[in-house]
């Protein structure tokens, strides 16, 4: 029986978009590659008492990191580049799958590899830093030798071929699917609940997500206020997502902006929610917006439209492709059309059922047969 080792790092991480990728895969990815046994490979840096059971027939195991790696900054490098290749050896693995950007530069067994955008090429303040730099330099590298790379969505793989110059015949679109399961709310007790719990308006505008600078959360302030100059009765809007810290002025800080253009009254900021309140949060929702100037495959509007409301996104990056033309795209950084569309939408919304059925193409059965068909070729045509 063909083994295969998944690079666990992010295995309990579902705070992160690489930890809502591994388990979402992994839990369809087991039966798509039912002929082979398969090891997750997790750190020791949880307890495992933190760590949820994989599914039945996946083994876990936890590998030691090398005492040069104690330092903070040395123990993820030390475990993609050195532990994850060595336990691959060890059990005598026929592939190596890490589903991040972090491939080994050196691996024993062929390696496969999930790219999920190309923020750290594209956007170099993300990127800033001399570690960071370096990090992002070896990271390509060693993609560029990986026998396979998976990726999310159609206009990451063109990046991925246009930056790091690989062949296209290596890089494969996959996709990914919803974190956590997303459904219009109907349950009416719910939705009271969270309506009363956050103190939610009868009706809003809504956006969730970060405050990094490619969330372009400034621009859909500036254009909200530009709506409701069109429209004085527009409904108010709430920004849901992790507040930055007041030091960090990297990040926006929504609340002097908000300030600035008189919306105290008309904007609700919530900072975080737990994701078990977030279908909710969709579903009550007039509409979704999301002026990203940048996304790998843009998590944020499919939710919404899986609870049923439309969300309006840029015409950047993958959310074009993601959203599948059901829902408004306007151009970037066009603070008028987006307010402009803010408006048209709320007068004349999309269908429900074509939101719902748009977000449903996109399923982890599907990703995981994808992915399960690039591993089997990459070991038999290595």
């Amino acid at each position: 029986m063909p083994k295969l080792v998944i690079n666990g790092w992010f295995w309990g991480r579902t705070d992160t978009g690489s930890g809502q990728y591994l388990h979402g895969l992994i839990w369809e990815l087991y039966k798509a590659l039912d002929d082979w046994q398969i090891i997750l490979l997790t750190p020791p840096i949880y307890g495992d008492y933190r760590l949820p059971a994989p599914p039945p027939t996946v083994q876990k195991i936890r590998a030691p990191l090398p005492f040069w790696a104690l330092n903070a900054q040395l123990v993820k490098l030390a475990w993609e580049q050195q532990v994850a290749p060595h336990w691959a050896q060890l059990l005598h693995a026929d592939a190596l799958f890490v589903p991040y950007w972090a491939s080994p530069i050196t691996s024993p067994a062929p390696v496969a590899v999930t790219i999920h955008d190309m923020i750290p090429v594209l956007l170099a303040d993300y990127a800033s830093g001399a570690l960071a730099r370096a990090y992002t330099w070896l990271v390509s590298k060693s993609a560029r030798k990986a026998d396979a790379i998976l990726t999310v969505s159609q206009s990451a793989a063109d990046d991925i071929i246009r930056l790091q110059k690989v062949p296209p015949e290596r890089v494969h679109v996959t996709y990914e699917s919803l974190g956590a399961s997303h459904a219009p709310v109907t349950d009416e007790e719910e939705l009271a609940r969270i309506r009363d719990h956050y103190r939610l308006p009868d009706r809003y505008l809504f956006y969730l997500g970060g405050f990094d600078p490619r969330k372009n959360v400034p621009l859909l302030l500036e254009a909200y206020a530009r709506a409701r100059q069109l429209a004085p009765d527009l409904p108010p809007l709430v920004l849901a997502g992790r507040l930055p810290d007041p030091d960090d002025d990297w990040f926006t800080d929504p609340l002097p902006i908000i300030q600035r253009l008189g919306l105290s009254d008309h904007v609700r900021v919530l900072g975080f929610v737990p994701d078990a309140h977030k279908p909710a949060l969709y579903t009550l929702a007039d509409l979704f917006l999301f002026p990203s100037r940048y996304e790998g495959f843009g998590m944020p509007p499919l939710e919404a439209m899986a609870c049923g409301t439309p969300a309006i996104v840029a015409d950047n990056s993958s959310l074009p492709e993601i959203t599948g033309g059901v829902t408004p795209i306007v151009p970037t950084d066009d603070e008028d059309a987006l307010a402009r569309a803010i408006l048209a939408t709320l007068a004349n919304p999309p269908a429900p059922d074509a939101l719902i059925a748009r977000a449903n193409a996109f399923t982890w059965q599907e990703t995981a047969t994808r992915t399960a068909e690039v591993i089997r070729a990459m070991v038999r045509n290595r």
